[in-house]
């Protein structure tokens, strides 16, 4: 009898099928058994700076998965030790160990929604977005918002006479932060939108008109805490702006009322005397910073004011406000 012998070739290849199904089954095997399956949502944190190992052991003691040395050798295998990324996640119990490393190398965390209005004091937006995280105090959010250091030339370097150094830069917007954020993330994110809205030709316009960026802002935050009707908004610029050049007190209830110790929704005589650098009745030209957050079109205003020659303004019981030219003109408005 003639013996045919099999290639070497065709060997190797059904040696190599048959590998691989022993691993694929392995590998099937492993996952079923490895993976220990939650009954409901687990929420785990992933701290910043954490390794793969210490993510592993994480995940598998909140039982997202079942071993941390598994877990461990799949993420070498793809690849991602290093896009691995920190913050709070949530694993139900469809996941299975490629989702949760995918979802991870994603970043595709837990977030909460913020909305931050326009004209709200530093306190107001760090209590606010404070009780929302609920991860720090306003405190810590005021402390390191002080302290961060941040690659923009036109911010403050020092408080100086300000009480907040980053005050009027926090744009108010509708924010996604997500959960875990420590204050200055928050801060920087809000700064780079204030940089983003704040573009190269309104930079430009502030140095034609004689302003930096500071006193626009500044400025912007009065119009933000007087107005309240969109169209006015250049017109009660214009009111400053117009006081500004010939040097005449801006008597700005608004400044008035941030000075004071609690805020009053109607200013007695004696609470336009209250000592302070913010007190616009006592100290001519702009104070020593924004007095509130400004939205883009209060900046806008501050920007391209309304060519009038008002010197007055008073405010309806509607919430417009009437302009004049003159004192005496201004008087005639006044209610009686």
């Amino acid at each position: 009898m003639v013996r045919v012998k099999t290639p070497v070739g065709a060997k190797i290849s059904s040696f190599l099928i048959l590998l691989l199904a022993i691993i694929m089954f392995a590998g099937f095997f492993a996952i079923e058994n490895i993976l220990s399956p939650l009954e409901e949502e687990v929420k785990v944190t992933i701290p910043a700076g954490a390794s793969t190992r210490q993510i592993g052991s994480i995940l598998e003691e909140k039982g997202v998965i079942g071993d941390s040395n598994f877990f461990r050798i799949v993420v070498r295998i793809m690849d991602w030790e290093n896009s691995l990324r920190r913050g709070r996640y949530s694993f139900n119990p469809e996941h299975h160990i490629f989702s949760v490393i995918e979802k991870i190398a994603r970043g595709d965390v837990l977030t909460y929604r913020v909305i931050v209005p326009e004209g709200l004091t530093m306190e107001q937006t760090a209590q606010l977005i404070a009780d929302k995280s609920g991860d720090f105090s306003s405190k810590e959010f005021l402390k390191q918002a002080e302290e961060i250091e941040l690659p923009f030339a036109y911010l403050p370097e020092e408080k100086e006479k300000m009480d907040y150094r980053l005050q009027g830069y926090l744009f108010p917007a509708t924010y996604e932060f997500p959960q875990g954020s420590a204050p200055r993330d928050i801060i920087k994110q809000m700064v780079e939108r204030f940089d983003w809205e704040l573009n190269p030709e309104l930079m430009e316009r502030a140095r034609e008109m004689g302003f930096d960026i500071h006193e626009i802002v500044t400025l912007a935050s009065l119009v933000e805490r007087e107005a309240r009707i969109e169209e006015e908004r250049p017109y009660i610029a214009s009111v400053i702006h117009n006081r500004l050049e010939i040097d005449m007190p801006l008597q700005i209830d608004a400044t008035v009322q941030y000075a004071l110790p609690e805020w009053k929704s109607r200013l007695l005589f004696v609470d336009l005397n209250y000592d302070s650098p913010y007190n616009t009745y006592l100290h001519r030209g702009l104070p020593p910073g924004p007095i509130a957050s400004p939205g883009q079109s209060s900046l806008l205003g501050a920007l391209y004011p309304a060519e009038t020659d008002y010197l007055f303004y008073i405010a309806n019981p509607d919430g417009s406000h009437s302009f004049s030219r003159t004192f005496e003109e201004h008087r005639q408005l006044r209610p009686r």
